[in-house]
């Protein structure tokens, strides 16, 4: 067995895994729901009367279905049906199988596309190159092109499939299994319902395949599937090692699964789902995985399962919203949105080793003293007088190492609440940056520039979904982080002692209250690009900010005042009110800036570790200010709440990453 290449695939798997949400299974993730079935095995004559099928018998059984990869349920894909058996006896295939199961692992083409390791490493080397891109395996089909060029229309329609629903699809286990003790006799499953296959239309929902499986498992009656073997009595290694053909060969009904009317919806059972394991490997002897494929899944199955298990909830503490409330009413666009730029900043996160973007800043700790005016409405947090510990990051949003590099500046302050300390997540993170506003509208219009490239962008200024004079003020001419006025960009609703809802924007000035430094000369065009290379005369070291920065906080004064500025409530607000419009800076003459406290940093952190356990993100707030939310990812309102979506998942990227992180 190619043992080099087993641990390519796995090694790849893993890294993938960490590069977009390490707490998902590597593969079919999304679940369509988890049900509860009965297992009842026909009597049958030789040679299918081994293992489990050797006498007739009814066993309880869960089965799982889910999709391949997409978690739009309209788009192509492959989808899965994994059926746990409990309550079989008899020799396990692998000493870690669990005792007493049996699975068997089927999937919505009765082929699968790799014929061995060293064609799995190759496929996975090049999936992970190319798919962050959004473009095929490029040098895989160049490979099949070479070597098994009829093997190119098998993976090309491979993850083509659309259902109707996972109740009513066929399923193939693609992969063979033995059938007994005989080395020579192999066997592939296949299930189908018994009330036919339905190729009718799709539904028009994000997640239609669950609703309707809800629905059908709620009128009363059992769906069947007839599970059926297909034998093979020649089987060599010709034929156990190309799952990408068909076999000739009937198909023999063994067993039936039974799925009674069921109410499966539900968090405890979602849970329960999700905490399964899988494997081919959870087998008798008699039905022992066959052929290199399932050797890599003998060592890829358990390796992200347990990855799985050790990625914990991170920067979860003290925040104002539960992902429940956030998802609640996100329409199908919205979803789709979040998860396209869940996977983009995870894989960011683990291909940097640190932060997506923001990657490379400096740190201190200090304090904050309130000095909220009169005029201020009264609240629960901005109090006058009281003083609490803060954490303060400068950073370069274009995520250059090098500080010469043209780009903006940004600052995120963290306060603590003055129980503990520096210690626990903090009560209020604000993220800001240089600039008034941003340069796009939306949360659509964000995801629309992240993902296109150098010459997109100068497309996506003529058609004004970027903002040219927006980003241009975003820009500076770095000389010190101490130089800039920082602004939250978003707004907040906030509400004061007695309930009133009004919103809020914040800024960071520097403690002299100094004049804003460091703009482009009037000249400057960035064309689209967030940030450039250095210009090449430029004699400074590469990270001079930060070293300034470290600097001043050692041997001078660093101060910064907050600021926040009160915008009434208007009328009829809504998701797509001017108000929340993040493109948009407040008249400053009607809605003046007043401050909040002053902030003082005394010593920089320059422990790596407790850099990288550093989150912000804009839903760690206490109860006097929130997100506003909104339904479509094309309203003002989605900016802020699309970003507290992402943020606890490319977290948890970055924690699963190598050491040590960049920072």
């Amino acid at each position: 067995m190619d043992q080099k290449s087993i641990q390519t695939v796995t090694a790849i798997q893993l890294a993938m895994m960490r590069a977009t949400q390490p707490h998902l299974r590597g593969q079919h993730f999304k679940m369509h729901g988890c049900v509860a079935a009965r297992f009842e095995v026909l009597p049958v004559a030789a040679p299918l009367n081994q293992g489990l099928f050797a006498a007739p018998g009814s066993y309880e059984a869960v089965v799982r279905f889910s999709s391949g990869r997409e978690k739009d349920d309209r788009m192509p894909d492959v989808h899965g049906m994994a059926i746990k058996v409990f309550g079989v006896s008899g020799e396990k295939a692998h000493p870690d199988a669990p005792d007493g199961e049996q699975d068997f692992i089927l999937a919505d083409k009765p082929v699968f596309f790799i014929r061995t390791a060293a064609d799995y490493a190759i496929f996975m080397e090049s999936l992970a190159k190319n798919a962050p891109l959004g473009k095929p395996p490029i040098e895989f089909i160049e490979y099949l092109m070479k070597t098994h060029p009829k093997d190119i229309p098998v993976l090309q329609s491979f993850n083509k499939q659309i259902q109707t629903s996972p109740l009513s699809a066929a399923y193939w286990s693609q992969v063979p299994y033995g059938l007994g003790a005989d080395a020579s006799t192999a066997c592939r499953y296949h299930a189908v319902p018994q009330a036919g296959i339905d190729t009718g239309k799709p539904g028009a929902g994000h997640d239609y395949l669950r609703e309707r499986m809800v629905e059908r498992l709620g009128e009363g009656l059992p769906v069947v599937f007839d599970f059926m073997v297909q034998v093979r009595t020649d089987a060599d290694a010709s034929i156990i090692d190309n799952p990408t053909v068909e076999w000739d060969v009937e198909f023999v009904k063994v067993a039936t699964v039974t799925v009674p009317p069921q109410v499966f919806d539900t968090h405890e059972r979602r849970d329960y789902g999700e905490k399964l394991r899988y494997s081919p490997w959870h087998a008798l002897a008699d039905h022992r995985p066959l052929g290199e494929v399932n050797a890599i899944r003998k060592v890829v199955y358990p390796a992200s399962q347990n990855l799985r298990a050790a990625i914990t909830p991170i920067g979860q503490g003290n925040l104002r919203l539960t992902e429940e409330e956030l998802r609640a009413d996100i329409d199908d666009d919205f979803k789709a949105v979040v998860d396209r730029l869940s996977r983009t900043f995870g894989f960011a996160a683990h291909s940097k080793r640190g932060r997506g973007t923001h990657t490379w800043g400096v740190v201190g700790k200090g304090t904050a003293q309130f000095i909220v005016g009169p005029d201020f409405p009264a609240n629960e947090f901005f109090t006058p007088g009281k003083t609490l510990p803060v954490i303060l990051r400068h950073s370069s949003p274009g995520a250059r190492e090098d500080d010469r590099a043209r780009d903006g500046v940004a600052a995120s302050v963290k306060f603590f609440s003055g129980d503990n300390g520096y210690e626990g997540p903090g009560v209020l993170d604000i993220l800001m940056n240089a600039g008034r506003q941003l340069f796009v509208r939306c949360i659509q219009d964000f995801s629309t520039f992240v993902h296109a490239d150098a010459e997109a962008r100068k497309e996506l200024v003529k058609q004004g979904i970027m903002m040219e004079p927006e980003l241009i003020e975003a820009y500076r001419v770095r000389g010190s982080f101490l130089d800039s006025r920082y602004y939250s960009w978003q707004c907040f609703e906030f509400f004061d002692s007695a309930g009133v809802r009004s919103y809020i924007r914040f800024r960071l000035v520097p403690g002299d209250r100094g004049p804003e430094r460091g703009l482009p000369k009037a000249g400057f065009r960035a064309e689209g690009a967030p940030s450039m290379d250095p210009v090449p005369d430029d004699p400074r070291a590469p990270d001079f900010l930060r070293q300034d920065w470290i600097y001043q906080v050692r041997h001078s004064e660093v101060r910064y005042i907050l600021q926040g500025q009160i915008h009434r409530e208007p009328d009829n607000v809504h998701p797509n009110h001017e108000v929340l419009n993040p493109a948009r800076a407040w008249d400053e003459q009607e809605y003046p800036w007043r401050d909040l406290c002053e902030i003082r940093i005394d010593e920089p952190i320059l422990d790596n570790e407790a850099v990288n356990a550093l989150d912000m993100t804009p839903n760690r707030s206490p109860a006097c200010i929130k997100i506003p939310l909104a339904t479509s990812p094309t309203q003002y309102a989605s900016l802020g709440h699309a970003r507290a979506l992402v943020y606890p998942g490319a977290r948890a990227v970055r924690a699963a990453s190598g050491q040590p992180q960049n920072n």
